[in-house]
This record gives C-alpha cells, structure tokens and sequence, in this order.
C-alpha cells in the first residue's frame, strides 16, 4: 500500500508532462509541415518565374550581339553569342524536361522548342557570315529578328498568365498562412491554460501541507518541542508528518541526555583547565630559571660598548665583527613570538655568517642567490627560522670537512609561494633523520623538546623547532621539506604568500 500511495504524485507529474509534450510536439509538428508546403510552392512560383525572366533577358542580349557580329565581324560578338547561345539552349533544355502535361505546361514546353529552333536559325547566320554568304546570313538574320520578337511576345504572354496564377496562388497561400497563425495560436493559448491550471493544482496539493510542516518546524527551531502535527492522509505528507512528529520526539529525548552530558563535561573541563594553568605556570617557571642563568641584555650592551671602543681605537675589522654579534643579540632579545620579515631573516643569517667567516676563514664559503620578485623578501614569517638551519649545516654538514664546505642560500617564487633553499655540500643526513624531523611524531611541545639533543649551539633552537613554528604559524604541513641529492643536503622552505587563518 504505501508503495502504491508513494506513487501517486510521481505519476501525476508524469501524465501532465507526457501530456504537455505531446500538444507541443504536435503543434511543432503541424507548423513544420505547413511551412514546408508553403516554401514549396513560393519557390515553385519564383523558380519557374525566374527562368522565364533569365530566357527573356538573355533572347535580347544574343540578338544585339547577332547583330554587332553581322555588322562588324567582331570576335568579341562572337564569342560573346556563343556563351549567351550556351546558357540559353540550358535553359531552353530545362523547360522542355520539366515539363507538366497541362495548358501551362505545353505553352512552357512549345516556347522551348522556339528557342531552340531560334538558336539553330541564329547559328546559321553567324556560319553564313564567317563564309561570307550574303544571301545566307541576310535571309537567316531575317529570320532570326521575326523568331526573336515571337518568342518574347510568346514568353510575355506566359509571364502575364503566371502573374495572374501567381497572384491567385499567392491569396491560397496567404489564406493558409492566416489559418496556420490562428491554429498555432490557439493551440499556444490551450498549452499555456493546461499548464497552468496544472501547476496551480499540484502547486495547491503539495505546497498547503508544507507550509503547515514549516510552521511547526519554525515552533521547533524556536525551542518549543512540545508540539504534533495531525495528518488523515496516508500518501507521502502523511509519511512526511508522522517522520516530524518522530524526530521531534527524538530531539527531546536527545536535548535532555546531552544537557545531562554537559553539566559532566563542564566540571571535567574545570578540572582539566586547572591542570592545564598549573602546568603553564611549570613551563614559565622553567623558562625563567633557564633565563635567569644569564641576562642577555648585559650580554649585549658589553659588546656593544667592546664594538664602540674598537671604533674609537680604529680597529675596524674588530668593530665589524663586534657589530654583528651585537645585531645577532637584539635581533634574538625580541623573542620567538614577534613575528619578522623575510628580508629581516636573511639580513640576520648574514650577520651570523660573517661571524663564523671571521672565526674559520675559508673553511666557510657562503653564497646567496635571489629571484627578481623584490615582494618575495616581504613575507612576513616566524622569527628565527633561517639562522637555525644555517648553524645547522655548519656544524652537522661542513665543519667535518677537511678542506671547508660551501653553504648556499637561495630564494626563488611563484604567484602562491616563496621557495628558500639552504644547501650545503657536508657529509649529508641519514633518510632516517629526515623522516624524524619531517614526520612530527611528538605530541606536545614540552619545554625539553627546545633543549634536547637537536637544539642549536647558539640559540637553543633546533631544526624540529623550526619545523613545528612554521607548520603553526601558517596551519599547513608542507611548509618544509628536506632533501640529500647530487651531493647536497637541501632544507626547503614553501613559505605561503598568504597566511591562512586557523
């Protein structure tokens, strides 16, 4: 039963659609056909006047030029009779082969033979005067002037009944098109009161029980879950109303567990946030102890002072030096939680490599490579990523190397991303390390990760360090990738342009 009842709408919006379908494609049909009619017999009427007209035209044209050769043995003329007498024995031919046995017809089929008979008179003229027989072209001319003037008068006698049939014919098929019209039209105005009588009846069927449902449903959306929607019907509205009246039944059920669910659930988030405030306090503490061991801001103004003395005593190699290692300070009292500019990052690489230059000589060779894109260096990205990599492949890459290595930085872009490449010809990293470092297998950033085996020398912040800021700061995995390949360990850094938010 209720199959048969699920049913029922679908196959009434099939029948008026079958239905529908079936008016309009006879309409379509019954006007393609009259139209072909009609352009069937307008281009008989026009086709038979034309060759008629073209006959007239071109009997007038080979005539002049019969009497231009006659008279001036003109080679011109001649060739000139010759292609008017082509096209008209073409013409002549098509009137006698579609011919119709009726009165119309046989004038057609006899104003042919004229032609053709006219034609053959008229070549008789032109070969007598080629053969200089005066006698011959003169009688044959003669005979070619009477022929010429009874075959257009003929040929306008034709024209002047076709006329009239034309104009006969032209008021049946003006009659036609009239009725055409009308039939069409009436039949749009039939499809378009079906149709809507149609839809306003299925629209009524289907529309009335649904706005009563959203009425109930907007009662629902307000919190009121005490309410029952009524329906007699057993087709599809009644299935729709008994599946509401299920579901508001169930939301009731379900509002009053998870309320039950909440009151748990805040107490246990207390307790957790609790825990999670005293173990803050624990990481704070010992960042503090760990600072405290020695005030960076001492550090800094003492070199800074050491860098204005050597100045003062014009040892300027010793003043560069003293400046750099003073940029490397305040560049690192700021913290990790203010953020930079690209172009900031790699200025305080340079510093950073100028110092290890000045202590290992040429054992260290730095290079820096740079794209056009000017923008790429105004990214802006998490302090203290670059110099970490760079004292990295320092001292796990060339330091071990008898005669020094080289150390590469270079910055590349796309429309999406800025590329920064770290490279150097060490001794290379295991494919284990890599995938350590790059599979992020911890599950909380304790303040030991910061310290452990992999911190830097200089700054306390190692490679997995850098690895987890970037993957924070941009809430995206493959900010970094690391690569051992034709002799070279390349870190790459696919710094987006745009940072998403989180």
């Amino acid at each position: 039963m209720i199959k048969i009842k699920v049913a029922n709408f679908r196959t009434k919006l099939q029948i008026f659609f079958l239905l529908a379908i079936f008016v309009v494609l006879l309409a379509s049909v019954y006007m393609y056909f009259s139209l072909q009619i009609l352009i069937q017999d307008t281009t008989e009427m026009y086709e038979k006047t034309m060759e008629l007209t073209a006959i007239y035209k071109q009997l007038g044209y080979i005539q002049n030029e019969i009497e231009t050769y006659l008279s001036t043995n003109s080679s011109d003329s001649l060739i000139a009779f010759y292609d008017y007498m082509n096209e008209i024995k073409s013409l002549a031919d098509r009137l006698i082969r579609n011919v119709t046995y009726t009165p119309d017809g046989i004038k057609s089929k006899n104003a042919g033979n004229m032609i053709l008979n006219y034609l053959d008179h008229s070549e008789k003229a032109i070969i007598s005067k080629r053969g200089r027989d005066i006698e011959g072209y003169t009688y044959y001319y003669d005979l070619t002037v009477k022929e010429n003037n009874d075959i257009m008068s003929y040929i306008e006698e034709i024209m002047s009944k076709e006329l009239i049939n034309t104009s006969n014919s032209y008021a049946a098929v003006s009659k036609r098109i009239q009725f055409a019209t009308k039939f069409n039209n009436a039949l749009i105005v039939c499809v378009i009161i079906f149709v809507t009588v149609m839809i306003l009846s299925f629209s009524y069927q289907i529309t009335k029980p649904i706005t009563t449902l959203a009425s109930y449903a907007k009662k629902v959306s307000g919190g009121d879950f005490d309410v029952e929607v009524q329906s007699d019907s057993n087709d599809e509205i009644g299935i729709l109303y008994n599946a509401f009246n299920l579901m508001v039944a169930s939301i009731r059920k379900y509002i009053g567990e998870i309320q039950e669910k909440a009151r748990l659930e805040k107490s246990l988030n207390e307790q957790k946030l609790n825990n999670l405030k005293m173990k803050s306090a624990l990481r704070e503490s010992e960042l503090l102890a760990l600072q405290s061991q020695i005030n960076p801001h001492f550090i800094f103004n003492t070199i800074n002072i050491g860098a204005k003395i050597a100045m003062l005593e014009g040892d300027k190699k010793t003043c560069t030096y003293l400046e750099n290692a003073a940029d490397i300070f305040r560049y690192n009292l700021k913290g990790l939680d203010t953020n930079v500019t690209l172009r900031e990052e790699i200025e305080n690489v340079r510093s950073y490599v100028y110092l290890l230059q000045t202590r290992f000589g040429d054992s260290v060779n730095f290079r820096m490579e740079f794209c056009d894109d000017e923008s790429a260096l105004d990214i802006v990205v998490p302090r203290m990523i670059l110099q970490p990599i760079i004292e990295n492949a320092y001292i796990h890459g060339i330091s071990e190397l008898e005669d020094g290595g080289v150390i590469i930085l270079k910055v590349e872009s796309d429309s999406e991303r800025v590329y920064v490449y770290i490279m150097d010809n060490g001794k290379g990293m295991p494919q284990e390390k890599i995938e350590e470092l790059l599979g992020d297998t911890s599950d909380d950033i304790e303040v030991k990760s910061v310290l452990s085996a992999k911190k830097g020398h200089t700054t306390g912040i190692g490679v997995d360090n850098v690895i987890k800021r970037l993957r924070l700061y941009f809430n995206k995995y493959d900010v970094i990738d690391i690569k051992c390949e034709d002799g070279f360990t390349k870190v790459i850094f696919k710094l987006p342009r745009k940072k998403e938010s989180v």
